[in-house]
């Protein structure tokens, strides 16, 4: 083994001492060849592993709704699955390692695509921002966007309404939840671009449709999307 990757080995061994990392699921210590996410908890992760046919179904959910170029997703979203539990930890445990990790582990799946002009999280309203303190969405597409090197922009798209969570309403009534709660500022930069919505996971859709449609009103502007989980 060379001298440069003994000594790096050396130095991660005593940065792991020095400052302890663990697995962001499950608490476990890391060994040096491990990221962010043990083995055994990355391993029983439900991941869409035949992408060709799962893009092909997270692209039939906006059929007839508005048009989207691709769309792309890590895992498979179910009610109390490994999923739920990690979105949860980044969510409202903070863990932003999780987002940005998996972010980057989406970007190596996108990267073959077609190139994006920017990738723009779905923001959040500025008194859920105060609130939060974070977007969940900016932190995973900052992830993707490493990987892509392609610059985030979260100035261009505002959510101008606070409204309610969509976790308690039917899938009628999210889409009239989420009507005309997103504007774009300064949209003639965005004309002729081709930009990747971010958000963390694609259920009903409604949230990234409503958003997609203002910028789709853009010329020449095309929208993909990309999320960290979607339930299909």
């Amino acid at each position: 083994m060379e001298l440069g990757s003994r000594l790096k080995i050396i130095g991660e061994s005593l940065m792991h001492i020095v400052y302890p990392n663990h697995c962001q699921i499950c608490n476990a210590d890391l060994n040096t060849m491990e990221k962010h996410v043990c083995l055994n908890c990355s391993f029983e992760l439900p991941y869409l592993k035949d992408a060709d046919m799962h893009q092909a179904a997270l692209e039939q959910v906006f059929w007839g709704r508005v048009e989207v170029n691709q769309v792309f997703s890590l895992f498979n979203y179910q009610k109390g699955n490994q999923v739920q539990g990690l979105l949860h930890q980044l969510k409202y445990h903070r863990k932003f390692k999780i987002g940005a990790y998996f972010g980057e582990v989406l970007g190596k799946d996108i990267l073959p695509n077609e190139p994006f002009s920017y990738v723009i999280p779905v923001p959040l309203h500025k008194k859920k921002m105060k609130e939060r303190g974070f977007n969940q969405s900016e932190i995973i597409a900052n992830g993707i966007a490493k990987v892509l090197k392609v610059p985030v922009e979260t100035k261009y798209v505002k959510r101008v309404i606070h409204n309610l969570t969509q976790t308690n309403f039917s899938k009628y009534d999210r889409y009239n939840n989420v009507r005309g709660i997103f504007k774009v500022v300064k949209p003639e930069r965005l004309i002729g671009k081709h930009v990747l919505l971010v958000d963390d996971v694609l259920t009903t859709g409604a949230t990234i449709e409503a958003c997609a449609s203002e910028l789709l009103k853009i010329k020449d502007c095309k929208v993909s999307i990309a999320t960290l989980a979607a339930r299909i």
